[in-house]
């Protein structure tokens, strides 16, 4: 269905103010979300995959976030690719994108996300992520109301706080988590890799390498040795470590001696190039 007030792309709908959005919304009724801040790669396609499953329409949002951002973090450097994104798009069967323009965060309430999951992992050096991360979700989610909305494992912890939020809020929104996609040398696909010079790219891979040499190893070493190693080897390859974390996947908590459904998860920076990366251990 043509949406008053957009313009098509050869069928992929762009909707760029929220009386637009209004307007697409009343006459699709079951919208399978997928939030996205743009420069898209093939793990942000697998959401579309997935959401273009169920029955309904999908919708893509496409908007860098400045409430998620911090001081001295890269906002201003963050890709954007509009253009090649809306390619992308029509090429896997995207009904629509909603691309508001950069004023759309200060209408936005300020919301809270839940400090129990917050305080944890990329949390502990990014306090003011999750918070925007959940109070633009909300703004998004009170516009759409969609049937779904579609995240990736990467962001295991966004995931979490996004499922937590829905629950509390009392939202009738269904959530799905969608794995990881790996480049062919196993570094997860990033938007951020794209700032990786090209030696800093050769070494990122580093990252996924780790995690998997820590899945061989557990039970030959205990949790803290393997947390030490590797955490000296990222050193040494030249990463600044945030975090190497063993914990329970529901909660977060860190944990001591290994059990099912362990999250494995790192968070290090090449120079200003910050990237995570994680494996569950069922």
């Amino acid at each position: 269905m043509s949406c008053k007030g957009t313009h098509l792309f050869l069928n992929l709908q762009i909707i760029n103010s929220t009386k637009d959005l209004d307007y697409f919304v009343q006459n699709n009724h079951d919208i399978n979300f997928v939030p996205t801040m743009g420069n898209l790669h093939e793990g942000h396609l697998s959401l579309v995959h997935e959401a273009n499953a169920f029955s309904g329409v999908t919708l893509v949002s496409i908007y860098v976030n400045p409430l998620q951002f911090g001081p001295n973090e890269d906002l201003a450097i963050y890709p954007r690719t509009l253009d090649v994104d809306l390619e992308k798009l029509k090429a896997n069967s995207c009904d629509a994108v909603f691309h508001p323009d950069t004023n759309f965060a200060k209408d936005t309430k300020k919301l809270p996300a839940n400090p129990l999951l917050v305080k944890k992992l990329c949390g502990i050096s990014r306090p003011h992520f999750f918070d925007g991360v959940v109070s633009i979700l909300n703004h998004f989610f009170e516009l759409i109301h969609p049937k779904n909305t579609f995240f990736g494992l990467k962001d295991y912890q966004q995931f979490l706080i996004v499922k937590d939020f829905l629950n509390q809020s009392n939202l009738d929104i269904a959530i799905h988590g969608v794995d990881i996609v790996r480049e062919r040398d196993g570094l997860a696909m990033s938007s951020r890799n794209n700032l990786l010079t090209p030696n800093q790219r050769l070494i990122a891979k580093n990252l996924s390498l780790i995690l998997n040499d820590i899945y061989v190893n557990i039970g030959k070493y205990s949790l803290s040795n393997l947390r030490d190693q590797n955490i000296k080897k990222l050193t040494n390859l030249g990463f600044d470590v945030d975090y190497l974390s063993f914990c329970d996947s529901t909660s977060l908590e860190e944990i001591s001696e290994i059990k099912p459904n362990t999250l494995v998860a790192i968070a290090a920076k090449l120079e200003t190039v910050r990237l995570i990366d994680n494996i569950l251990i069922k």
